[in-house]
């Protein structure tokens, strides 16, 4: 009996207290006069942005923008990965010293694509349903970002935007208007490289070693095409694995085949590191002219930069505007040193084109950004410039109703209905002294034009 009285007290002393609790927590649970299911209201800061509707998987208007930096740390293309990542940083640093975006810090989260499809696909679904990015600065490779767009980013409805793939495939994927691009595509390239090869070094045959995939298809059916309209003869174009092989002597035998004079390098350093040297050691051919995916200093420091003396190649280059003179100084401010390798512009202005994009939208809702895009880029609008100041003017003019345009490091940039810039530049840079010396000449093309409009741009 004693027992069971004490247990008794003390069932009903629990009893008390938990009424007690849910007494004291009904305020918080938004009880009063409230009609159920309707939100508690919260005081709303001046000039903050109007709540949206959340989207499955994408983030609401209140938190901070997380762009995620999808580039190759590791893979055919490991030369660019860390290049491309600190050219997004130094974007996202200044954008936050202005202020950030909608009144927050824009987060950069990276991944690497290992420039390989099936890994660049895991890692962009790790960054879009784990952390929750709003929008995708990558891929390098035209290879890989396509498969991404196509098997990850579209279905998920994630904006991306590529600052180095330059296939003209990009141009007609489907792609529900989520896929553009800060570079212009190898219509471009290939045609300079067409030009150099034939115009200014004055060859009259050539063949070329290309990585099987829509970059190196691309670039090298563009060259072909413009260096026989020119009245050269492409006697062989010969395609390798994407993937890194130990050899490439049956590749390179079908190159030379024909005797050509040069050899196009359309590849990546980890391939043309193995081949090129396979050439020299071999006695095949001794002339190579180069692209942007062959352009690595680690690539001509492992092979010795002598057997590349006075030897040219071509890459997206810069347009003669302001922006691109103050990224580059403020890059080697950050790093110690310049920017060493091509797009590193673009990967930049693809960080600024989507922090104005969500500030114009008032929402880091991927859909939203997706449609303002054209918004802060094309004209009509008053010209911004990235940069601290530039930033903080961009913010103030979209805050005010004004239409703004960006304009940036690369140049304008300015997209079609395919998410395309059709104007920018084309770098020739040459090996000398043990070094690569860029923007030897510069042309600037645009492709809004048939045939393209090039025009040398001088001092």
């Amino acid at each position: 009996m004693r027992k069971f009285g004490v247990a008794r007290y003390w069932l009903l002393g629990l009893v008390i207290l938990l009424a007690a609790a849910s007494l004291a927590l009904l305020p918080a649970c938004g009880g009063g006069e409230e009609k159920e299911g309707s939100p508690t209201p919260k005081a709303t800061a001046v000039g903050s942005p109007k709540a949206t509707p959340t989207v499955a998987g994408s983030p609401t208007a209140a938190g901070a923008l997380k762009i995620g930096v999808l580039v190759p740390y590791t893979g055919a293309l490991s030369d660019f990965g860390v290049p491309f990542e600190r050219s997004a940083k130094l974007a996202v640093k200044e954008i936050n010293e202005a202020g950030g975006v909608l009144g927050n810090d824009v987060v950069l989260v990276t991944g690497d694509s290992a420039t390989e499809p099936v890994k660049a696909q895991e890692e962009a679904r790790r960054l879009i349903d784990i952390e929750k990015v709003s929008a995708i600065i990558g891929a390098a490779a035209s290879g890989v970002t396509l498969p991404v767009a196509e098997s990850v980013t579209v279905p998920s409805e994630i904006v991306q935007i590529s600052p180095a793939s330059t296939s003209p495939a990009l141009s007609t994927v489907e792609d529900n208007d989520f896929l553009f691009r800060t570079t212009i595509s190898d219509a471009a390239q290939g045609v300079i490289l067409g030009r150099l090869a034939h115009d200014i070094l004055g060859f009259t045959s050539a063949c070329t070693m290309y990585v099987n995939n829509a970059y190196g298809q691309g670039l090298s059916a563009q060259f072909s095409k413009t260096f026989e309209e020119l009245g050269g003869t492409v006697t062989a174009e010969v395609s390798h694995a994407a993937e890194e092989q130990v050899t490439y002597t049956s590749e390179l035998n079908k190159c030379v085949e024909g005797n050509p004079e040069v050899l196009a390098a359309i590849s990546y350093p980890e391939h043309a590191k193995v081949y090129l040297k396979e050439a020299l050691e071999g006695g095949l051919i001794d002339h190579f002219i180069f692209c942007d995916g062959t352009k690595s200093d680690k690539q001509f420091e492992a092979l010795g930069w002598d057997n590349f003396e006075g030897m040219y190649g071509t890459a997206a280059g810069a347009l003669k505007v302001a922006a691109g003179t103050a990224f580059t100084a403020a890059y080697e401010a950050e790093y110690g040193e310049k920017p060493p390798m091509p797009y590193m512009r673009e990967s930049y202005d693809a960080a600024y084109v989507i922090a104005l994009a969500a500030e114009k939208a008032g929402t880091t809702n991927s859909k939203a950004i997706r449609d303002a895009i054209r918004d802060i880029a094309n004209p009509p609008g008053e010209v911004v410039n990235p940069g601290v100041a530039g930033f903080t003017k961009a913010v103030e003019l979209i805050k005010a109703g004004t239409d703004i345009d960006y304009q940036g490091a690369a140049g304008p940039l300015d997209f079609d209905t395919n998410g395309d810039v059709l104007q920018g530049a084309i770098e020739v840079w040459e090996v000398t002294g043990g070094k690569i010396v860029e923007a030897v000449r510069t042309f600037a093309v645009d492709l809004s034009t048939t045939p393209p409009t090039v025009t040398e741009i001088t001092e």
